[in-house]
């Protein structure tokens, strides 16, 4: 997991890089599934497709939000703090099923964060690397998908 954690540092020495990564995460989630702007409130104020969504100030404080929750996760398997970490996305699992997110939602995630970080990465995204992000993209999403089991 070396490489998820050296490849994450590289993203955070982009300028403002919770707000640019955030942004393109969610742009390439909107690309694969573009009803998935609907499950957010303020995404329903704005037409499926629209740009200006991205510049809303509430979709760009919850795409901060995300990438901070990214950037915690990677610190606690950093520290090797595994069982903090699953009760995290445990708790992170349970507030999304009030939000009408369904497991089946998760990959869309996870193939949109990958498309994140090889845009970001450019030619730092090897196919190990790759292989270790889609490992624990596994890992995150199917723990947070728990709550439904």
């Amino acid at each position: 997991m070396a490489l998820v954690v050296e490849t994450w540092g590289e993203i955070q020495k982009i300028p403002e890089y919770e707000e640019v990564a955030g942004v393109l995460l969610f742009k390439n989630i909107f690309k694969v599934e573009p009803a998935a702007q609907n499950i957010f409130s303020f995404g329903q104020e704005f037409d499926i497709g629209s740009e200006k969504i991205f510049e809303d100030r509430r979709f760009i404080a919850h795409a901060k939000t995300v990438i901070g929750m990214v950037t915690a996760a990677i610190g606690l398997l950093e520290k090797g703090e595994m069982e903090k970490l699953i009760n995290v996305l445990r708790d992170l699992g349970a507030r999304h099923v009030s939000y009408d997110v369904v497991p089946e939602h998760y990959p869309i995630v996870g193939e949109a964060l990958i498309t994140t970080l090889a845009a970001a990465l450019g030619d730092s995204f090897t196919a190990e690397v790759k292989k270790q992000w889609l490992h624990v993209a596994d890992v995150i999403f199917t723990t947070m998908a728990t709550t439904w089991a």
